[in-house]
C-alpha cells in the first residue's frame, strides 16, 4: 500500500515524496516522524483499515496541491512546533536565518515588533530564547488567530501579544528596540508563475506590489520614528531583492546595513541600524 501511495505522490510531482509520506504516516499514527522511518525499514509499520483510509485521503489532498502543513496543521520552525492553518503563510526554514540575525543583537529586556507576523514564528522563536517583550502584528484575522494559538501553544503569553495592524495606515503606540518583518514580496510577474503548492497559500501574504518592494518602502519610512535610537530593523527578502532593500534602507537614513545568506547561499536577510 505505501509503495502505491509513494508512486502516486511522485506521479503528481510532489517534492521529496518519501518524506511527505513519512510525515503523513506519523500524523495518522500519532507518533514521532523518526519512528516512522524505523518502522518502515524494519517492516513493523501497521495501520488499521480506518488509518489506511485516512492516510489515502491525506495523500489525495497532497496530490491536489494542498501543502502538507495545512493537512497536519503544524510546522517545525527553529526547533519549535508551530500551529499552521489554511489562509496563513507557512513558515520556511530560510526564515530561521532572520531569527539567527536577531538573536545576535537582541538583549534581555528589549521590545520587538514583528510586522506581517503570520503564524508568529519569528517573534515567538526569539521570545522563547531571549527575555524580551514581543508584539506580533498582522492585518489578517486568520493570521492573528493562528499566532495567538501559537502564543498559548509555546507558553509565551506572559511576554508576547498579537494585535491587528495595517502597516500602511496604522501606527504603533510605542517604540521598539527591534523591528522585524517577513513581508509579502512576490512581484506581479512572479505571482503568475507560482507553484501549485504556493498558490494554496494566501495571496495577501505573498503579493508585495508590482516590483515586490511596496512593504519594504513603507515599513522603512513609516516605522523609523518607532524604532529606538540604536535599534535594529530586520527584513527577509526575496530572490535578488537584497540590493534594492539595502538601497531603500540607506535612502531612509539607516546605517550599518548588512546582508545575510540563507542555507542555499541566497541573500535572504537585510538588516540595518538607526543611529
Amino acid at each position: 500500500m505505501l509503495n502505491n501511495l509513494l508512486e502516486r505522490l511522485e506521479q503528481h510531482g510532489v517534492d521529496d515524496a518519501n518524506t511527505t509520506l513519512n510525515i503523513l504516516c506519523a500524523f495518522v499514527l500519532g507518533i514521532e516522524y523518526s519512528q516512522i522511518r524505523i518502522k518502515r525499514m524494519t517492516g513493523t509499520l501497521f495501520l488499521t483499515e480506518e488509518q489506511k483510509k485516512t492516510l489515502c485521503s491525506y495523500v489525495e489532498r497532497r496530490c491536489s496541491g494542498e501543502p502538507t502543513e495545512y493537512i497536519t496543521g503544524e510546522r517545525e520552525f527553529y526547533g519549535f512546533s508551530f500551529r499552521c492553518k489554511k489562509n496563513v503563510l507557512i513558515p520556511r526554514n530560510d526564515t530561521e536565518i532572520l531569527v539567527d540575525a536577531v538573536l545576535d543583537v537582541a538583549k534581555d529586556g528589549d521590545d520587538l515588533l514583528d510586522l506581517c507576523t503570520g503564524t508568529g514564528c519569528i517573534g515567538i522563536a526569539v521570545a522563547k530564547i531571549k527575555d524580551i517583550c514581543v508584539t506580533l502584528a498582522d492585518i489578517s484575522d486568520h493570521a492573528l488567530e493562528c499566532s495567538r494559538e501559537n502564543i498559548e501553544r509555546l507558553g509565551v503569553k506572559n511576554k508576547v501579544q498579537a494585535i491587528k495592524h495595517d502597516v500602511f495606515s496604522d501606527t504603533p503606540s510605542c517604540s521598539f528596540n527591534i523591528i522585524t518583518s517577513n513581508p509579502p514580496y512576490i512581484t506581479a510577474d512572479e505571482m503568475k508563475e507560482l507553484s501549485p503548492d504556493v498558490k494554496n497559500e494566501p495571496a495577501l501574504a505573498l503579493f508585495g506590489g508590482e516590483d515586490g518592494l511596496d512593504f519594504y518602502r513603507t515599513i522603512s519610512e513609516r516605522y523609523k520614528p518607532f524604532l529606538k535610537s540604536g535599534g535594529y530593523i530586520f527584513f527577509e527578502v526575496g530572490y535578488k531583492q537584497s540590493a534594492d532593500v539595502a538601497d531603500i534602507l540607506e535612502k531612509n537614513g539607516y546605517t550599518n546595513i548588512k546582508i545575510k545568506k540563507d542555507y542555499n547561499n541566497t541573500e535572504r536577510v537585510v538588516f540595518a541600524r538607526k543611529t
